[in-house]
């Protein structure tokens, strides 16, 4: 008999929460790795002197990876939205986008909410979400 390797996978869907266990769950590098690629799909802000969305996400996925006050649980959940807001910025008129984006920027809101107000987060997210939300054109 051989011994076998259990790659098995798992994932629980609780409360609209998503918990993937087992082989294919991500790790902080995974997700950082992908948040980067799809981030960097976008264009370059179009006005030298004043940040685009690309520039907006690339330092709010910065802060969320140096933030010592969040477990890297919540790293992972707050890049996933980072990821999603990406995803809105390369279609921000379809409506799906839309719902996707207003759902992750609650979701990030929720996140920095826990933190200490002097948190590096905190304070990034204070103006970095108003500045997203107004370039992807979500209320």
């Amino acid at each position: 008999m051989s011994d076998q390797i259990d790659q098995s996978r798992k994932i629980e869907i609780t409360g609209g929460t998503v918990n993937a266990s087992g082989a294919g769950a991500l790790s902080l590098g995974d997700i950082s790795g992908t948040v980067a690629n799809t981030i960097n799909q976008l264009s370059d802000s179009a006005k030298p002197d004043e940040p685009g969305i690309k520039e907006l996400l690339t330092e709010l996925q910065t802060a969320i990876e140096s933030e010592t006050n969040l477990s890297d649980d919540d790293k992972v959940e707050a890049l996933e939205q980072v990821k999603a807001l990406a995803e809105v910025g390369q279609n921000p008129q379809e409506s799906t986008m839309q719902k996707a984006g207003k759902t992750a920027m609650k979701i990030l809101k929720g996140t920095i909410a826990s933190l200490p107000s002097a948190a590096t987060l905190a304070e990034a997210c204070s103006k970095l979400l108003p500045a997203i939300a107004s370039l992807l054109l979500l209320p």
